[in-house]
């Protein structure tokens, strides 16, 4: 009999939440859910995502596919999933947490085997079209960066599953991709729709370069990778965020992405207590909470031509003349950011914006603010 691998939803944020107009709303944030919101421009250059469960770091792309958000795995409270889209493909990747020394590294190991049958049964079970079937199960390589150094070469287990060609066009595929290193479980689905059968293939190999280069090199790294995202956790707990009721309503959810990318940031630059209070973005994480905000106001208006911003829509024309950095030093200037980094064109920007952003007024709304954690609170009572 089939064991069902069940999925249980641990994301309740599908959308905007109701905001009160008489009260800041706070929105506490869980760690590996920070960057559910990721910008599309200079991909090539994006930084990571925060760390995954087990001590994995995912990209915040492989290929075209971007980074969207995570939810429980298959094994409950021990693994997420992680979650990717773009045009036509679909990626999750779930890494699930057995412990050190749970099970062998590799491809072989029992359990790793019936995990990889339940998943190929299940994707044939949950899929409506007619003619789903196994194409190829093989040992592929993934180009694994991180060991190297070391010569290992780290392998997955792979099933690829294609739907019948009807009327002469493709029904579609999925790709199973299973491995075990360090005591975890790694395994991605990743679905192909009917038409995008080049952009999958070329992706492919790009998904096993990604899987290669999240697993750490040795099993002291995944140890030290562990308490490095249990750190990260223990002061995301402490990370709050403030909502603006003043916000307008055109305009939540991109605030809202602004708030959580420099919340996410915010924590991977805290190390250690931070300071309780408001936070003050850094210029980095100024940048990358307003090039989230870009990226939303971009994906809104494409999706809806009569969304309207006059904020954003400088902004749009500022980033378009490559001047982002300038205009976050020029205009959103805190005292603490002393000297202005080596790259930017400061002469150049004043003499665009003279007579691009004459009437320009600069807009923020929501904070970040940090509290104590539940210990330092219980020792200063």
């Amino acid at each position: 009999m089939v064991k069902t691998r069940t999925t249980r939803v641990r994301v309740a944020h599908r959308g905007l939440p109701t905001l009160s107009k008489k009260l800041l709303c706070t929105i506490a944030l869980a760690a590996a859910a920070l960057l559910a919101i990721a910008p599309r421009a200079h991909a090539a250059d994006s930084p990571l995502t925060s760390t995954a469960i087990g001590g994995l770091t995912l990209p915040e792309y492989i290929g075209p596919l971007e980074f969207i958000g995570e939810h429980t795995g298959p094994e409950g409270e021990k693994s997420l999933s992680y979650s990717y889209r773009a045009m036509g493909l679909a990626l999750e990747i779930s890494i699930t947490d057995l412990g050190a020394g749970a099970l062998a590294d590799g491809i072989e190991a029992p359990e790793l085997l019936e995990r990889f049958g339940e998943a190929e049964q299940d994707v044939i079970a949950a899929t409506n079209v007619r003619g789903l079937k196994p194409r190829h199960e093989r040992i592929v390589m993934l180009s694994d960066t991180n060991s190297a150094s070391t010569g290992a070469q780290r392998m997955a287990r792979e099933a690829l599953l294609t739907a019948k060609k009807k009327r002469g066009v493709d029904g579609g595929s999925t790709y199973l991709i299973f491995t075990a290193a360090h005591g975890l479980v790694i395994d991605a689905r990743f679905d192909i729709a009917p038409g995008f059968e080049a952009d999958g293939a070329l992706s492919h190999g790009e998904i096993l370069t990604a899987l290669g280069r999240a697993i750490p090199a040795t099993a002291a790294a995944t140890v030290e990778a562990r308490a490095r995202a249990a750190a990260e956790a223990a002061v995301a707990s402490q990370v709050t965020i403030m909502w603006d009721p003043a916000t307008p309503v055109e305009e939540n959810r991109i605030w809202l992405a602004y708030l959580f990318a420099r919340a996410a940031f915010a924590v991977r630059e805290n190390t250690g207590e931070p300071v309780a209070g408001e936070r003050d973005a850094s210029f980095e994480e100024e940048m990358r909470g307003r090039s989230v905000a870009l990226s939303t106001f971009r994906d809104l208006k494409h999706s809806d031509a009569r969304l309207a911003s006059v904020y954003f829509s400088d902004i749009d024309r500022v980033e378009a003349a490559g001047f982002l950095r300038e205009y976050v030093w020029s205009y959103l200037h805190h005292d603490s950011w002393l000297s202005p980094p080596a790259d930017l064109k400061l002469a150049a920007f004043d003499a665009w914006r003279a007579d691009h952003l004459a009437d320009h007024v600069a807009v923020t709304h929501g904070r970040i603010t940090f509290r104590l954690s539940a210990a330092s609170e219980a020792a200063q009572r």
